[in-house]
C-alpha cells in the first residue's frame, strides 16, 4: 500500500481498506494475514483494528483473536439504506406530484447535530422536483440545508420528537428570517403540537417573503418519521384557500409510500402523527 500524504490521512486510508478486506466469503481476518495481504506491519495493522474495536466497528473473538464487523457497522448502514429506500420509493411519486400540483416538490430530512456542538437543527434536501415551467428561485436544491423551524418539513419533521428533547435542543430564541418567522421557542412548540395533531405543517413566508409551503411525514416500518415531502411554490400561487386540498393530497401520497416501506396506518381514513 502506497504511503502518500499526511500520517492522519494514511492512517485513515489504511483503516478503510482493513474494513474494505471483509466480505461474506471472508467474514473473519487476522492481524497476521491482513499484514501480508496490504503490506503493512503487524504492528500497523494490530493499532488500527484495535483502534476500529474501540469504535464498534470491528469486534473481536476473545479465543482466536480474530476480528469481525461490528454491530455500529450495521448502526451506520441502517442509517444510509434507510435514506435510499425512501428516495428509491418516493422518487416516482414526486415527480408524478410536482407534474400535479404544477410546484416544486422535495423530499426531506432531518440533520440533528451532537448535543453540545452549538449547531442548529437543519432539515437537508434529498430530492426535488420542479415543472420547469414553475422554476422559482433557489430555495430548495438537492442537497441545501434549512433551518428547521421556518420551514413547513421541518415542523413536520420536529413534531415526531419529544417536546423535551425539542426543548433542550432547540435556543429559546429562534432566528428570524422574516417577520412571519416564529422566533419564540415556547410558540414554536405549541404549533408543533398543531402539526402533530393535524398530520400537516404550514410555513407562510417563514424562511422567504413570498413562498409559501405545506409537507407531511413519511413513515418506516417502526412507525418513525424518516423523512417529509413538501410542497413549495409563491405566495400569489399557493394561496390558503389552496392549502386544504394541497394538504389532502400530500397526506395521500405520503401515505401510498408509507406504506410501500411497511408502515400500517392506525386509521386508513387518515393519517395523523402520534403524539
Amino acid at each position: 500500500m502506497a504511503d502518500r500524504g499526511s500520517p492522519g490521512v494514511q492512517s485513515l486510508e489504511r483503516a478503510i481498506a482493513i474494513l474494505k478486506s471483509f466480505s461474506v466469503a471472508q467474514p473473519e481476518r487476522g492481524v497476521g494475514e491482513l499484514s501480508r495481504e496490504l503490506g503493512l506491519h503487524k504492528s500497523t495493522i494490530s493499532r488500527l483494528m484495535a483502534t476500529l474495536e474501540r469504535g464498534g466497528l470491528l469486534d473481536r473473538d476473545p479465543y482466536t483473536q480474530r476480528y469481525r464487523l461490528g454491530v455500529e457497522i450495521l448502526v451506520l448502514a441502517a442509517q444510509v439504506v434507510g435514506f435510499l429506500d425512501v428516495q428509491r420509493v418516493a422518487r416516482p411519486f414526486l415527480k408524478d406530484l410536482s407534474t400535479e400540483v404544477r410546484e416544486s416538490v422535495n423530499l426531506v430530512v432531518l440533520d440533528v447535530p451532537t448535543p453540545g456542538s452549538g449547531q442548529s437543527v437543519q432539515v437537508v434536501n434529498l430530492e426535488q422536483f420542479v415543472p420547469p415551467a414553475r422554476q422559482v428561485k433557489d430555495i430548495g436544491r438537492v442537497g441545501r440545508r434549512m433551518s428547521s423551524h421556518a420551514t413547513a418539513a421541518g415542523k413536520v419533521l420536529l413534531a415526531s420528537l419529544s417536546p423535551d428533547f425539542l426543548r433542550e435542543a432547540l435556543p429559546a430564541q429562534l432566528r428570524a428570517f422574516t417577520p412571519a418567522t416564529i422566533t419564540d421557542r415556547d410558540r414554536f412548540l405549541q404549533e408543533l403540537a398543531v402539526v402533530r395533531q393535524q398530520g400537516y405543517g404550514l410555513a407562510l413566508e417563514e424562511l422567504e417573503e413570498g413562498l409559501n409551503a405545506v409537507a407531511t411525514p413519511i413513515y418506516d416500518h417502526s412507525g418513525q418519521v424518516v423523512a417529509a415531502i413538501s410542497a413549495a411554490g409563491p405566495a400569489y400561487r399557493v394561496t390558503p384557500e389552496m392549502l386544504p386540498h394541497l394538504s389532502d393530497r400530500l397526506v395521500q401520497v405520503a401515505g401510498d409510500i408509507s406504506q410501500l416501506l411497511g408502515y400500517q396506518q392506525p386509521d386508513k381514513n387518515t393519517q395523523r402523527m402520534e403524539e
